[in-house]
């Protein structure tokens, strides 16, 4: 009977932080009231129930310092940006905040045997962070986001709130530099760009390049000026070839008429 009762808690605990396989949004867990269930030890913004963000650390302490950084992310967006309500009696003011940005990550959604393409894919991604965001309700006045991202689906979709004016095109920006990261499975890295680039955006600032070669940005640089040196290098000294040239062939002219 010990046994049973050991072994029965050990499944327990390994459901509660490694979750389902698969999630529809109506059976994905609430960060901020299932926090666990999220694989948090606290309310929060991020959930990740599968572990995928956290799954390639190194220590168990490293993992956590990881997600807590994760959530300061989220909450600088709050604090560093003002509220857009049209009726500012719906401005929370104690304490005041700004826009609310929310992570929901999964493994994978739970799909239907006839959504295989790319295109019912993304409609399933759509579907699933909007059931999200209208679950959550995280708001002021539909002044949020969820950042949506199914690791083995390889997909990621922005939801965004009503009273949030970005353009599509920078959205899918933002989510295609994100993809740069998710397809090496640096998943942290890629949210973490995410959110700070929708940070940008909503406080109005020019948004970070994304650098996207194998080699550092000062290595190319020097690479450039060493080859921009020697161009330079090897036209003077074919300019300086030919005028020595051009003047041998003078006086050889020269020579002949005197003669």
């Amino acid at each position: 009977m010990l046994l049973q009762f050991i072994l029965l808690t050990a499944t327990f605990h390994g459901f509660v932080y490694s979750g389902f396989p698969d999630y529809t949004p109506y059976t994905y867990p609430d960060s901020m009231t299932q926090s666990e269930l999220c694989g948090q030890i606290k309310p929060s913004f991020f959930c990740d129930p599968n572990n995928i963000v956290a799954r390639k650390k190194s220590s168990e302490n490293e993992t956590v310092q990881e997600e807590q950084f994760m959530e300061k992310e989220l909450l600088y967006v709050r604090g560093e940006t003002n509220c857009s309500c049209l009726q500012q009696s719906m401005c929370l003011k104690s304490p005041p905040r700004g826009y609310t940005i929310s992570i929901a990550v999964v493994e994978k959604m739970h799909l239907d045997n006839n959504e295989t393409s790319r295109e019912s894919v993304l409609r399933a991604a759509k579907i699933f962070a909007d059931v999200i965001r209208d679950r959550q309700n995280r708001g002021q006045c539909d002044d949020d986001l969820v950042i949506f991202l199914s690791a083995r689906d390889q997909v990621v979709y922005t939801s965004v709130g009503s009273s949030i004016r970005v353009d599509d095109s920078v959205i899918r920006k933002i989510s295609e530099q994100g993809e740069v990261f998710f397809k090496k499975m640096q998943y942290r890295e890629g949210l973490e760009w995410m959110t700070k680039q929708y940070k940008h955006v909503l406080k109005e600032e020019k948004m970070d390049k994304l650098w996207n070669w194998p080699l550092p940005e000062w290595v190319l640089l020097t690479l450039a000026g060493l080859v921009l040196v020697v161009l330079a290098t090897l036209i003077c000294t074919i300019i300086y070839m030919c005028i020595r040239f051009c003047r041998k062939d003078r006086r050889d002219e020269y020579s002949m008429v005197e003669h």
